[in-house]
This record gives C-alpha cells, sequence and structure tokens, in this order.
C-alpha cells in the first residue's frame, strides 16, 4: 500500500519485482499513465486503487491490457470517455468505480460490454438517462451508484428491470418520490437509497 506517496514518474519499476502481488492501493498518489505500463504487466494484480490519482486515459489504456484485473477503483482521477473505451477490453472487470470523473453517455456502450460487473460507480459523472438504458444489459450487476445525477423517471422501468441490483443509490437525481417508491415495490430484494447518508 502505498497510499499518499509522492514520487517521480517512473519510480513505480521495482513493482516487476513482485509478480505475486494481487492487490495494490496507489490512492492519493503521484501515480501517472506512465506508471501504469509497470502495473498492467503485474500478472496478478486484481484489485488496483486509484483514487485521487493522475492517471487518464492512456493509463487506462495500459490497464485494458491487463488480464488479472477485476477491481478498479478510479474515481476522482483523469480517466474520460476515451480511457473508458480501452477499459471496455477489459472484460473481466467485476467493480469500476468513476466517481467524479469526466464520464457523460459516450462511455454508455463502452460500460455494457463489461458483462461481469457486479459494481459500478457513476455517481457525480455527467452521465444522464441515456447511459442507463444501456446498463440494462449488464447481467451480473448487483451494487450501482447514480447518486448526483440529473436521472429522472424516465430511467425508473428500466432499472425495474435490474433483477439482480441489491444495492442502488438514487440519492439527489431527478427522481420523483413516486419513482422511487416504484423501485422499491419493483425491486424487493434491493436496497434503493434515495437519501444521502450525510444528511
Amino acid at each position: 500500500m502505498l497510499n499518499g506517496a509522492s514520487f517521480k514518474s517512473g519510480e513505480l519499476k521495482f513493482l516487476a519485482d513482485f509478480p505475486q502481488l494481487t492487490d495494490l492501493s496507489l490512492e492519493k498518489t503521484s501515480a501517472s499513465d506512465q506508471d501504469m505500463t509497470v502495473v498492467a504487466k503485474l500478472p496478478k494484480l486484481e484489485w488496483l486503487n486509484l483514487y485521487r490519482t493522475k492517471v487518464g486515459d492512456e493509463g487506462a489504456r495500459h490497464l485494458s491490457q491487463s488480464k488479472s484485473l477485476k477491481l478498479l477503483p478510479a474515481g476522482e482521477t483523469k480517466i474520460t470517455d476515451d480511457g473508458i473505451a480501452h477499459l471496455a477490453n477489459a472484460a473481466q472487470l467485476t467493480y469500476l468505480g468513476l466517481r467524479a470523473n469526466r464520464i457523460t453517455d459516450k462511455s454508455a456502450p463502452h460500460l455494457a460490454k463489461l458483462r461481469k460487473l457486479e459494481g459500478l460507480y457513476l455517481g457525480e459523472t455527467q452521465v444522464t438517462d441515456e447511459t442507463v438504458r444501456a446498463l440494462v444489459k449488464l447481467p451480473k450487476l448487483e451494487k450501482l451508484w447514480l447518486h448526483d445525477l440529473p436521472i429522472t423517471d424516465a430511467s425508473v422501468e428500466i432499472l425495474s428491470k435490474m433483477k439482480t441490483l441489491r444495492e442502488l443509490h438514487v440519492y439527489a437525481t431527478k427522481l420523483s418520490p413516486e419513482g422511487v417508491r416504484h423501485l422499491k415495490v419493483a425491486l424487493p430484494r434491493c436496497k434503493v437509497i434515495h437519501e444521502s447518508l450525510a444528511q
């Protein structure tokens, strides 16, 4: 775990000496796109935390070549729609966290290709009801964060069809009270969180 560490680009080359590494947290570090060339080659890496780093679309391109990576919390990074187009090739991903990234509906068809996703964090991005329509194609999705988005009741019918959902965060959206009630009835096995826990 290197959380909060500051290092020069390229200094993570030492990680190549740890091929058995399965978990790596670089949260709030100075990790760069170039550093991802080393990280992507770790043969057993399954969990990579990039939260609040400067890793962007080029780094996402490198990471898309990993065959082992399953869990990728990458919120508040520089990854945009172009990076998601690359990550769509990482078909083994089971969790993708993109909180507060510059992600728009252009990413919808790429996200829909990640059919092994069990968790997807899109809160505080720039997606709309259009992206929600694409997510119905994800057969294993259990946890979905859509808070702080302009999601409307137009998404209720689609979300209601996603019977695998067990946790749905829709606070600070444009969903009506009626829409939320409909979701709770349609998804009895899902915890629908419509009020911010911070309130």
